[in-house]
């Protein structure tokens, strides 16, 4: 059974062709309570934010 390690968006930016690996705790912006990247949580709330906008109104 192979796990997928998360991928640091931030660090893997210095150099593309390479994956840099989450921190974990050792991170500033992961949540230990939700065990993931706060970076997620954002684009998370951003994509739910363009979803609610691109409904039509109900009236």
């Amino acid at each position: 059974m192979s796990t997928s390690l998360p991928v640091c968006p931030l660090l893997s930016i210095r150099n593309p062709s390479v994956d840099e690996l989450c921190l974990g705790a050792d991170c500033a912006l992961y949540l230990p309570p939700a065990k993931k990247c706060s970076l997620v949580y954002l684009g998370f709330k951003a994509m739910m934010d363009i979803q609610q906008m691109q409904q039509p109104n109900a009236h």
